[in-house]
This record gives C-alpha cells, structure tokens and sequence, in this order.
C-alpha cells in the first residue's frame, strides 16, 4: 500500500501553459477538489509549472477532479538548473499513457525518489469535450507500506444525498455528488514505522489535510481503489507483541 500526505504542491509559485482567468492555475493547490483549473477554449493540450522554492523530495505523482479520458498523456519533468523544467535532467518520464479510466479522472504515479526544485507536468487529451479540466495536483514524497495490509480492506461508494418524503408518499431528494471511504488496517508494523510513519500521517493531517492513499499501484482497479482525501477516523496504535504495531484508518474522498 502506498501513502503520501506531504504535498509540495502547497507552497510552490504556479505558472500554466494556458488558464482562465477564473480558472488559473493556482486552483490546482487548493484543497477542494472541485476548484479546478482550466485551460482556454479549445485548448487540449497545456502545462503546469511548479516552482518548489527549493530542491525538495517528490517521489508520487497524483492528480484528481480532471475531465481527461483514458486516451489522455502526460510527461513529469523536474530540474534544478532550469526554471522551465524542460530539460528534465533529474527526471523526465517521458511522454506517457496517463492511466485514466473513463469516469475516474485521476492519475497516480511512482517513480524512485527524486528531489528538484522545479517541476513540470504535461498533460494532453485529444478527447476532452473543450477544454483541460483539473482539480488537484499532488507532488510529494510517499511511504510504500509492504506485508502489512490487512485483508477485509474496503472501498464503499458514500451517497449522501437527503431524502424527504412528501404527503403523498413520494419521495424527494436533494442530490449531491458521491464520494468513496477506503476502510484499512495496518498490522505487523514494526514500532521505527508505526511511529515514525503511520501515527506521523494521522497526527500530520488530523481530520483537514489531504493525503493519498492508493492501496495497489498496479492493480487494474487502482482509479477504484485509489482515494484522495482526509482521515475521516483513526484508531490509536496498538501494540499487539513485541514489536508488532496495528493502526486503522478511514480515508473519506475529497471534493
């Protein structure tokens, strides 16, 4: 299972390829994911530009809230000596299927750790209705958790739309978008990750600050599986044996 909660996203100078004025692309660092960013009229094909301040260390890529389609690419590039990134001297990955499934609109990538200052991602989608739609990126490093997901791990689909019935029987209902919960517990860690990991990630973000956790980054189903959002509860760590640490978790979608 993987996990990122320290999004470099938040602190850096943000420049578009193309943007709306009342949708730049600074919209990508909010924490709502409804707040999108996009591009001009037409125009398919664009870039953001992430000027990290400092060389810092990202290692997962998550993007989220998009209109992009399965037939969509993209290219992440980073550098220290070049502003524009284009170079990608510390890291280019090439122009890439982007991994999104019709209906999902996220995108969710590992590569070996890699720290630079400057960012940039690419993203092109011959298929979009207009225009380039995005809600959030995620730039940070991640926490690869191996041997330690239980099975009897969840992923529900919450509607919370309200119900009211009428005189005559009939029901009404205020509509609102679904969201997922991801349901988990982390068993047999040692005490070095359930302290210094698992227990920094619930205590780093509390109930208001967005983390990624993706529990198969190969699976077939990972837009499924996969949840940006925030810890809706957490449970204490428990130390079941000498050096054996559980901790539940349930991480409820952000919109």
């Amino acid at each position: 299972m993987l996990f990122a909660w320290d999004n470099k996203v938040i602190a850096a100078m943000v420049s578009a390829g193309s943007e709306l004025s009342t949708l730049p692309g600074s919209n990508v660092q909010h924490p709502h994911v409804s707040r999108k960013w996009g591009t001009a009229a037409g125009i398919k094909s664009s870039f953001l530009l992430f000027d990290m301040l400092a060389a810092v260390p990202v290692s997962l890529l998550s993007v989220v809230g998009t209109n992009l389609t399965s037939t969509a690419t993209m290219r992440l590039r980073a550098s220290n000596a070049d502003p524009t990134a284009v170079a990608g001297d510390l890291y280019d990955s090439g122009a890439i299927a982007a991994g999104v499934k019709d209906g999902y609109g996220a995108i969710y990538k590992k590569f070996a750790q890699v720290t630079a200052r400057y960012w940039r991602l690419d993203l092109t989608d011959a298929s979009v209705a207009d225009n380039l739609l995005v809600g959030l990126v995620f730039l940070g490093p991640s926490w690869e958790v191996t041997g330690s997901l239980l099975y009897d791990w969840s992923v529900t689909p919450l509607d919370e739309s309200r119900e009211s019935e009428s005189t005559g029987g009939q029901s009404h209902f205020d509509v609102r978008p679904q969201r997922r919960v991801l349901d988990f517990a982390l068993d047999f860690m040692t005490e070095l990750d359930a302290y210094t990991k698992a227990f920094v990630m619930a205590r780093a973000n509390g109930r208001v600050k967005n983390l990624v956790a993706v529990p198969d980054i190969n699976s077939a189903y990972v837009s499924e599986q996969s949840v940006l959002g925030t810890v809706r509860a957490s449970m204490p760590v428990v130390h079941r044996r000498f050096d054996i640490h559980l901790q539940k978790f349930s991480i409820k979608e952000r919109l």
